[in-house]
């Protein structure tokens, strides 16, 4: 588990209030407030959910953010979370397309088998678990080239505008 530090604690930019509600409502107030933060601002989540603690966990291994740990006070939690520095957001972008390739690629190599012919059960697994991994990778891959795009496109108006 990891220890709160005092810089984590008197460093919290806000804290998010997800008392009462049940995953993923803290997940959604989470990264909503980390999509308007600055880097390395660090929240706190107060939450009443028994579960929230591996969902926040998982959020941060996903996204690239740090979970710095959990406070337990009586009747809620405390889970302080740091925001990902651009570096990180390299590292989470290289595997929202990883992610993608491998959808693809495990689609492609068991779909056949599975159209075509009596799959074994290890086949049918694979070719499940890449299918329900599908619409949340292509949502991703979809968002990181929209920004991408927008990115390029603001760098070619920059460009424009400094010619003139």
């Amino acid at each position: 588990m990891n220890s709160i530090t005092f810089e984590a604690v008197t460093g919290t930019s806000t804290l998010i209030d997800a008392k009462g509600s049940e995953c993923p409502i803290p997940i959604i107030k989470l990264k909503a407030a980390l999509n308007k933060a600055e880097e390395h601002a660090v929240y706190g989540v107060q939450t009443t959910d028994t579960f929230a603690e591996p969902n926040v966990r998982n959020f941060c291994t996903s996204t690239g953010n740090e979970y710095l740990g959990v406070e337990h006070f009586d009747g809620y939690d405390i889970h302080y979370v740091k925001k990902r520095t651009v570096e990180c957001q390299a590292c989470s972008n290289m595997r929202t397309v990883g992610l993608g390739v491998l959808a693809a690629a495990t689609l492609a190599y068991t779909a056949p088998q599975v159209i075509g012919s009596n799959p074994s059960g290890y086949i049918t697994v694979l070719f499940a678990a890449a299918l329900a991994s599908l619409p949340p990778v292509l949502i991703n891959n979809l968002r990181l080239l929209k920004k991408t795009i927008k990115k390029n496109a603001d760098d070619a108006t920059d460009v424009l505008g400094a010619a003139e």
